[in-house]
């Protein structure tokens, strides 16, 4: 009996390191269009090899050629594809010409978006290292001098007209090469500030999945419901994998609406309200506190301001923010203005026994503050016939949407 007991912890901890490691691993779904794609990636590959990497790529037809910035191809003669650029390179760039759209997904370890970038005189395709857009101004002002101009997929480009830089790429984006054309030699490190930089978009590594961003006074929030794990059934585990719920615990719900936690696996089993909780593992993200609702609370309804006695009730508070942070469509009644873009959508929650409702009336989020009253956590809920927000602490056992916030 204790000879089976002791397997039996050694198997349950093999799994669990088997599950934080996979989930600390990245990936890269990069979708490339018909026609030309300036290609780089923020992730080293496991497997370099371009066969293995671009396999689905080879016996579709959408793949013309891969071409790198030295001219050297991987392109198909007679019936063979020939690789004469070697392995993939995190610190290149590359040209894809595509016969019909596709997507490839990379699975690796995030690159240090760090490490500088040696840019030859002359022309060369310079990949992108990070998850977040990033001004092209900016993450370029180090090379200005010895920088012709950068050009992107689209042909949209960036550079010197007298004696001012003008940028009609707008952001550096991730999954895009850059064609650089320097007047002399020089050094890139990408400069940006990934602490306070609210970005319109960015990458969780862990899965890939996008999300969109907002900065609302000075907060920056996620646009949209985190949507991170795997989907399970019963009660979410301190087991090392995320575990989510979908509505009606059908995948295609968390795709539409995010997906739904309980409190603990939210916070990631801690109950540190300045933690990360389950939010992205890079760029500053972390849950939201019950005060920094209160900011947003504030900032977005038109009567009662931020620090106003008003948002330190229970039970609904406020004018109008309700209905400023609820989305323009998706509510049965009542839609949003989304005056500030934060897309505040009905997902309805899930009951500790197992059974979900009032999607398309309501939504429930959680905040990581606990109530210290009474042992329970705060939430914040809209509903459809409401145009104020609701403030209330519960148990941690419902299923609730989480937003994500940038510090």
């Amino acid at each position: 009996m204790k000879k089976f007991t002791f397997i039996l912890i050694i198997l349950l901890l093999t799994l669990s390191y088997s599950a934080r490691t996979q989930q600390a691993s990245a990936l890269h779904n990069i979708q490339l269009q018909e026609g030309y794609n300036f290609v780089s990636t923020y992730i080293s590959p496991d497997d370099p090899d371009l066969m293995e990497l671009l396999e689905d790529l080879l016996f579709d037809g959408s793949l013309e050629f891969v071409r790198n910035s030295a001219g050297q191809m991987f392109h198909k003669v007679g019936w063979y594809w020939v690789n004469n650029i070697g392995d993939w390179n995190t610190q290149e760039g590359y040209l894809f010409f595509m016969n019909s759209p596709a997507e490839i997904s990379i699975e690796g370890e995030l690159f240090d978006p760090t490490t500088p970038l040696n840019l030859d005189e002359g022309y060369q395709f310079a990949p992108f290292y990070y998850t977040e857009y990033t001004d092209v101004l900016e993450a370029s002002s180090e090379i200005l001098d010895n920088l012709d101009f950068i050009r992107n997929t689209e042909g949209l480009m960036f550079r010197k007209i007298g004696p001012h830089w003008i940028n009609n790429i707008g952001d550096f984006r991730y999954g895009e090469a850059y064609l650089i054309k320097m007047n002399n030699a020089d050094e890139l490190i990408y400069v940006t500030d990934t602490t306070f930089n609210c970005p319109s978009s960015f990458i969780d590594p862990r899965d890939g999945q996008e999300y969109e961003a907002v900065m609302i006074g000075d907060q920056c929030w996620m646009a949209e419901n985190l949507n991170i794990g795997t989907m399970v059934y019963g009660d979410q585990l301190d087991n090392g994998i995320i575990e989510k719920y979908c509505y009606n615990n059908d995948t295609s719900f968390c795709d539409e609406y995010g997906a739904l936690y309980q409190w603990h696996e939210m916070m990631n089993w801690t109950s540190d309200t300045a933690g990360q909780g389950i939010c992205p593992q890079i760029g500053n993200w972390h849950v939201p506190t019950d005060f920094e609702w209160k900011v947003l609370e504030g900032f977005t309804d038109t009567i009662y301001g931020i620090g106003d006695p008003e948002w330190d009730n229970v039970d609904w508070r406020g004018f109008d923010a309700g209905k400023n942070l609820k989305s323009v469509n998706r509510w049965d009644e009542n839609n949003g203005t989304d005056l500030y873009s934060f897309n505040a959508i009905p997902a309805g929650m899930r009951h500790p026994y197992g059974y979900f409702f009032n999607i398309g009336i309501s939504t429930s989020l959680w905040t990581s503050t606990q109530d210290i009253i009474l042992d329970f956590k705060f939430l914040r809920d809209l509903l459809y016939s409401q145009d104020k927000v609701y403030r209330e602490s519960f148990g941690f056992n419902d299923g609730y949407s989480v937003r994500c916030m940038k510090q």
